[in-house]
């Protein structure tokens, strides 16, 4: 099978598995877990604890061995993680799935990138991905509505029908991913993979533009706790407001999914006209929105205007993977391009943890609100970044 279109489902698949289980989880944290809000920011910081001490190993292993045995692997671990997660309530147990699935997840962060990008030789790389994204949307689509169905008879259902889906792919994938890439032969393990760490640090920093997108990378990461791990939270106290209050939460969250999923589709739709000549402009509009969308989301006092800016979050926050994604696949070599990838996963790790230790403490000391507005603010920062990549790229194109 052409892999692109290998590429396109498997991300489509990865999208249904991962949206069911996150709309069910959230309903299962908030009404059956009873977690409370700086529990729900931990669990993030679990995940990313996990991205930030096996990212950059996976993804050398994805360069130096094989990206498909790095990908396989990672849909297995993710569903273990997702079965830990129904075994128990507990606070405890809940957290060491997040770090179980989250050590799956980085098998998987960079290594299917860098697959799709050597397999194709770059040939339409932007449309590959804002396709896959595209795909990925109406599957999570599909996703929200088996959640809300089968989480209608047991919240459980559609968690454990992810971690069904999650098997089937990896074994699917054993059979119909093909790797014709050679990767070359090595011996001495250990010297290796420092060896490929040092290369892929040292491409990043001589690099005039990664050298700046490595800071954007790590304010992308430290904007996003406070959002990531409250918005259901935080829109289900805005709905209860309203006479949306009276419906069920699992209603309500997937209500909220699926308009978002909808509006991130249009918006893809929208990037895929232009993506290719407008790459670094694109990313710049879209984090000014996203900051946008958040302050509304933060400081609007209407319940309807307030979630009017959220969805707007989320409709822009949408088209920046592909963008981001994009960037890296056309500035790194294909040698190093896995652990390139995943060490900017790393770094937004990186900032994903600080972020949770910086929007706990705001939430506990001041209130969630405010802890929106700072990720809003940081944004702002990674917005005037960008720009200086622009100004950095359009000099490098003069000389």
């Amino acid at each position: 099978m052409n892999p692109g279109k290998v590429y396109i489902l498997q991300v489509g698949l990865l999208n249904l598995a991962m949206t069911m289980m996150m709309t069910a989880a959230i309903v299962y944290r908030i009404d059956v877990a009873r977690l409370e809000p700086f529990e729900l920011i931990l669990l993030g910081t679990a995940l990313e604890i996990s991205v930030i001490l096996f990212e950059v190993p996976t993804g050398l292993l994805a360069d130096l061995y094989s990206r498909k045995l790095s990908v396989v692997i990672g849909y297995f671990v993710i569903g273990i993680g997702f079965l830990i997660e129904t075994a128990s309530l507990s606070f405890a147990w809940i957290f060491v799935a997040q770090i179980t699935w989250g050590f799956g997840y980085t098998f998987i962060s960079g290594a299917l990138d860098a697959w799709v990008s050597d397999e194709t030789k770059n040939e339409g790389i932007e449309l590959t991905l804002v396709r896959a994204s595209g795909l990925g949307k109406v599957f999570s689509m599909l996703a929200i509505v088996f959640a809300l169905v089968l989480g209608l008879i047991d919240i459980r259902l559609p968690m454990l029908m992810s971690v069904l889906l999650l098997f089937l792919l990896g074994l699917t994938l054993i059979v119909v991913m093909k790797e014709t890439v050679p990767l070359e032969k090595r011996n001495d393990d250990t010297h290796l993979f420092f060896s490929q760490f040092k290369r892929g640090l040292r491409h990043i920093f001589s690099h005039p533009l990664l050298k700046i997108f490595a800071v954007t990378a790590f304010l992308l990461g430290l904007f996003s706790e406070g959002i990531d791990r409250l918005e259901e939270f935080i829109v289900l106290d805005r709905l209860g407001l309203t006479v949306l209050g009276e419906l069920s939460s699992i209603h309500i969250v997937s209500g909220m999914h699926m308009i978002a999923q909808i509006l991130g589709l249009v918006m893809l739709l929208v990037i895929g006209k232009t993506v290719r000549k407008n790459v670094y402009r694109w990313l710049i509009v879209l984090v000014l929105s996203m900051s946008f969308g958040l302050f509304v989301f933060a400081l609007v006092g209407s319940p309807v205007i307030a979630i009017t800016g959220f969805f707007f979050f989320r409709m822009t926050r949408e088209g920046t993977r592909p963008l981001h994604i994009s960037i890296l696949s056309r500035e790194v070599p294909g040698s190093i391009k896995a652990t390139v990838m995943s060490t900017y996963g790393q770094i937004d790790s990186i900032g994903q943890i600080g972020s949770g230790i910086l929007m706990t403490t705001i939430v506990l000391l001041v209130s969630t609100r405010a802890s929106l507005v700072v990720s809003a603010s940081i944004l702002l920062i990674a917005a005037y970044t960008l720009w200086l990549m622009l100004l950095t790229k359009r000099r490098i194109e003069t000389i």
